[in-house]
Order: C-alpha cells, then structure tokens, then sequence
C-alpha cells in the first residue's frame, strides 16, 4: 500500500479553521448540526478511523465540513479534485488530499493514499461519492465507488458516517447552513474482499450501493426536517449575523425601549 500523505501543517490547520468560522459567521444567519450539545460534542463521535461521505450541492460543503471535524475533536482531512487542488495548493498544507478523476491510474494512486491516512490512529477523511456538485434536488443517485474501495482496503474496522448538508432561508436575512449526521456504519475489517476478482468487483458494487442507500436516507431525513422548519433535534454549531431588524431589537433591549426576553430570531 502506498506511504501515507503529510498530515495537515499544525499551525497552518489552526488558522484556516478559525478562516473558515469567521467566513461562516459573517454570511450565515446560524450554522445548526446533530451533532450534541454539552461541553465535549465529540464524545458522540465513534472510536477509530472515521470516514465521512457527503452530498455536494454547495461552493460551503468542504468548509462546513471543516467546521464539523473540528467540533468533534479530529484532524480535517479531504479528498479534493486535483484540477482544483492544483489552482489552489494551499489547501494542501490544511488537509486537502489529491484525487485525479481524469486518470483512472492516477485515481487509484489517490485512493491507496488516502487509505493509507486512514490507518492512522483516530484519522478522519471526507469524500464527496457524487463526484461533483449536484442540483439540490438530483437525488443521490450513481455515485463513484471511491469510498466503497477505501473501505475495503481497511484492514481493521472502520466507522462510515454519512453526512448532509443543506442551505436555506428561514425566515432571516441571510441563510442558515445545516450538517446532518446520520447513523454510522461499521464496517468489518476486509470489507467487500473474497478470492475471486469478480466476487471482489460484486462486493463492491453491494458495498458501494449500500454507502449510497445511507447517504440519500440521511440526505432525507434532513430534508423532512427542513420542509417544516424543525430545528427541535438539531444544535446550534455556530452563531452567524443576526438579521437587520434583530440587531437593532438588540439595542431597543439594552435601552430598555423592548420589555420581555430577546429573541435572537425571526419568526
């Protein structure tokens, strides 16, 4: 198996992070996610390497992405189109990892990297199996087949969590993200091996239509809860700009001009 790729740079990782909340708050309403409430969100999170797919509808995905691994306690780490990587190489020295789509050779060669990441203790990768980014509405549907070999290339067990990510106005002035996690997959050491290389393929293809069935039931789940604005299971993940008119309330309530309690939102 292939040596595995640096970690992100410490330093350069903490600064992009505290980028990305500044970016957040400033053209979010609210960032909202599952995730827990509590002192230690993390402590939800499952033991060992994480793998974490994703839908991508949004220029926001790999961001919130970021924000999520970090209120879990983990490393940022994620695979990126190299086309992309390469107009932006800094991305690399905070945890973007290559992928060749126009290679299958090379394709393959990123995927034995990031699987080697993966062996480390605690690792956390984000993959995207649609590819690139879809219209909201497109169902999850025909995705690639990376996450699904990256599973089977583990040796060890390895935690798959689904992840969605939607963006909405909701009643305030400028949008709200949301981050869904779904129900965690174990998945057994050797996973979709056998002796046959045509058994080995059928494997995959079940493997990888599993990891599909699990991202498009959490991309729904989240959607049912959009539909009628219900926030009552999610926990605010970052506060953002508060709408116009909620900013001055603000102030007619430090004045004394407002009774009652302050209601930071709309609605």
């Amino acid at each position: 198996m292939a040596a595995p790729p640096p970690p992100p740079h410490p330093v350069a990782a903490r600064i992009f992070a505290s980028y990305v909340r500044r970016l957040a708050r400033r053209h979010f309403a609210a960032v909202h996610w599952n995730g827990g409430a509590g002192a230690d969100p993390g402590a939800r999170r499952p033991q060992g390497p994480i793998l974490f797919v994703a839908n991508h509808t949004n220029w926001w995905d790999g961001f919130l992405a970021c924000l999520v691994t970090a209120r879990l306690g983990l490393d940022f780490q994620i695979l990126m189109d190299a086309a992309n990587l390469d107009r932006y190489p800094l991305f690399r020295r905070v945890g973007a990892l290559p992928m060749h789509r126009d290679s299958p050779t090379r394709a393959w060669d990123d995927l034995a990297a990031a699987a080697a990441h993966l062996r480390r203790p605690a690792a956390a990768l984000w993959v995207f199996p649609q590819g690139a980014r879809r219209p909201p509405a497109e169902r999850i549907a025909g995705t690639e087949r990376g996450a699904a070999q990256l599973s089977a290339w583990h040796d060890t067990p390895l935690t798959l969590w689904p992840v969605a990510f939607r963006y909405a106005y909701l009643g305030e002035q400028s949008p709200e993200a949301f981050a869904w996690l779904g129900k965690p997959l174990t998945l057994g050491g050797h996973e979709g091996r056998s002796v046959r290389g045509g058994e080995r393929r059928a494997a995959r293809r079940e493997l990888a239509a599993r990891i599909e069935l699990a991202l498009e039931a959490t991309v729904d789940a989240l959607d049912a809860r959009l539909a009628t604005e219900d926030r009552t299971t999610m926990d605010l993940l970052l506060p953002g700009t508060p709408s116009i008119n909620k900013r001055l309330d603000r102030l007619r309530h430090a004045l004394g001009l407002l009774r009652g309690p302050f209601d930071p939102r709309n609605g």
